[in-house]
């Protein structure tokens, strides 16, 4: 066990008990994290993540809570968010460096505004930079994981930094997983005044046509599974194809409903439960299951479930 004073003596930033995780997940679900922590700087947040490592309690590294559902039962440990002690934001010549806990709308906002390109695609992707780079996260034909020079990553009690030989990036998923990432550089496109109008239009529309087809108007986290590969989707139908074939648009368990729009995304009615989304989670993969003989796999990061077979 430790004690308040010794973790407030140690942490310069907001220190919180048994903080409510719903307040902090776009899917608004979750019990409370034994100790929420909102470092103040990046030296802050290497400090707090080594103070829970050197007691031996689980820890655990979020950003804007866009791609998670947490157990109703909480989490276990700390929460170490990433949003204000990884902010870093840096443009020379091409080249990004920004930090893990920078939101990617934003980075590719501000890339493409320089007439950079290679993230402009990604704008309607909500989360940050550290999760887009675990998850490899693309839209359109671009992937984040195209334009990685490096990623600094925190582990045993120092920064390291492992250059793009060192990484593997494939469709929604890195060898990041289960890293602390701190920042990266990425090399980004000049892009001339012809191409820059050229995909600002392309990038317009995709963004339309995103806003219309998925569910922003309800709280959710995004994308429930990855679609599968083209060996067992030789159609290309997509998880959320699949997903409405088997007729479960709108299918409803407890506050949680599969959405109307987009049957990949499970929207929160206003008073959910993460048993509820396991429930049509676990529906989902059986009725796809049985139909398409492909078993679908999560996209979603399952925090506090680890006992919950998904």
């Amino acid at each position: 066990m430790i004690s308040t004073e010794e973790l407030l003596a140690a942490v310069k930033g907001t220190v919180l008990l048994g903080e409510p995780m719903k307040d902090h997940t776009t899917l608004r679900i979750g019990g409370s994290a034994d100790f929420f922590i909102d470092p103040l700087d990046r030296e802050d947040f290497c400090r707090a993540y080594s103070f829970f490592r050197k007691h031996g309690l689980p820890c655990t590294v979020i950003g804007r809570g866009s791609n998670i559902l947490v157990h109703d039962e909480g989490i276990r440990g700390a929460v170490i968010v990433t949003t204000r002690a990884l902010g870093e934001f840096s443009l020379s010549r091409g080249l990004l460096t920004v930090g893990a806990g920078f939101p990617l709308p934003a980075a590719a906002e501000k890339t493409f505004a320089h007439s950079l390109g290679g993230l402009e695609m990604l704008q309607g992707i909500p989360g940050t930079i550290g999760g887009a780079l675990v998850m490899n996260a693309g839209a359109y034909g671009q992937e984040i994981g195209s334009v990685v020079s490096w990623v600094e990553v925190f582990g045993n009690g120092k920064p390291k930094t492992l250059c793009r030989e060192d990484l593997f990036f494939g469709y929604r998923q890195s060898s990041l997983a289960g890293s602390v990432i701190l920042r990266a550089s990425m090399r980004l496109e000049r892009l001339p005044a012809a191409e820059t109008g050229k995909r600002s239009v392309l990038r317009d529309e995709a963004f339309a046509k995103r806003r219309l087809s998925q569910p922003f108007d309800r709280p959710n986290a995004g994308s429930v599974f990855r679609n599968p590969s083209r060996q067992d989707d030789p159609e290309g139908l997509g998880a959320g194809r699949m997903i409405e074939a088997c007729g479960l648009k709108g299918l409803r368990y407890g506050g949680a409903v599969i959405s109307n729009k987009h049957a990949n995304f499970i929207v929160n009615e206003g008073d959910a439960k993460a048993s509820d989304v396991l429930e049509l989670i676990a529906t989902a993969r059986e009725r796809v299951k049985e139909k398409f003989g492909v078993l679908l796999e999560l996209e979603v990061r399952l925090l506090g479930c680890e006992n919950v077979c998904c």
